[in-house]
């Protein structure tokens, strides 16, 4: 389980699974090199004592750590995955976080409006 640092701030650390956190990582990171800035929700098990929801706002100016447990390198990346996480920033909810699992089974991000299901919610 690793974690995601917003503002660095460690009251502001949001624990997540390593493999989701990679998956993270490159989302916004397109979305950062595309000059956008976008919020970020995070409900359920990713935030302190597992209920409500914390809503971040994401710039480029604003610090981020993505700290991992295991190797990152390790960690095979779905393109699907990182390519629904970015159609999910770009929405006007902005990004949630979706279950590798809820993709569709052509392996293909969504098309607009019929996207994943959100992680939570």
């Amino acid at each position: 389980m690793g974690r995601f640092v917003y503002a660095a701030s460690a009251s502001d650390a949001y624990p997540l699974d390593d493999r989701l956190l990679a998956h993270l990582e490159l989302a916004i990171g397109t979305k950062f090199r595309l000059g956008d800035s976008f919020a970020l929700t995070l409900d359920g098990d990713h935030v302190p004592a597992g209920i409500g929801y914390h809503v971040l706002w994401m710039h480029p100016s604003i610090s981020l750590q993505f700290r991992y447990d295991a190797d990152r390198r390790r960690i095979r990346i779905n393109p699907a995955w990182v390519a629904a996480l970015v159609a999910s920033a770009s929405s006007d909810a902005g990004l949630r976080l979706v279950r590798e699992q809820d993709l569709p089974a052509s392996g293909g991000a969504a098309p607009s409006g019929g996207g994943p299901r959100p992680l939570y919610g």
